[in-house]
């Protein structure tokens, strides 16, 4: 029986100028997206993959730059993370974060399919004049999937075979 070989990584950029974004302002300048403040909107941005080769994601690192943040004191934007269309986690940003490289580490139960999409969705509403954000584009991130029991038990049997196989040809 053969087994088919997937990696166990992936790096991206993410967003990209590709992206899919929901905003009231999509693309700010070639290098940032934004502004992001309204759920009942449905802010989001949305990024495709194709041809990943990760099956089962389990881990999602990825470096957010956040280019201007103008959310008054108290006011945060919240984000479901989204993984093939299901929610991995969140990710919030508040006034005091500033902006810059926010770091989001998630670890989560296996993703079905092969690893093709992120998003990020806004999950509340900043008041009226309490600010948004924005993004910059292209930064780095990577899907992981842990390898299935099923993997270790056919690399276990392999080796158990091919020794089997180096004890007999000494023989």
């Amino acid at each position: 029986m053969a087994a088919s070989a997937h990696a166990n990584t992936y790096s991206f950029s993410f967003p990209t100028a590709g992206s899919t974004v929901v905003s009231s302002v999509g693309f700010l300048t070639p290098t940032e997206i934004g502004y992001f403040w309204s759920m009942s909107r449905g802010d989001s941005v949305t990024q495709g993959y194709a041809g990943s080769g990760v099956f089962g994601t389990t881990n999602l690192e990825l470096d957010l730059n956040v280019t201007r943040n103008t959310l008054n004191s108290g006011a945060s934007v919240q984000w479901d993370v989204l993984v093939n269309g299901q929610d991995v986690g969140d990710w919030n940003v508040a006034q005091g974060d500033g902006t810059g490289i926010s770091h989001l580490s998630l670890s989560f139960g296996a993703v079905g399919g092969e690893f093709n999409s992120l998003a990020l969705v806004v999950k509340n509403n900043v008041p009226g004049g309490q600010g948004s954000i924005a993004l910059g584009i292209d930064t780095r991130g990577s899907v992981s999937a842990v390898p299935e029991p099923e993997t270790y038990g056919m690399l276990l049997g392999g080796l158990a075979v091919m020794g089997l196989m180096a004890r007999r040809k000494r023989a």
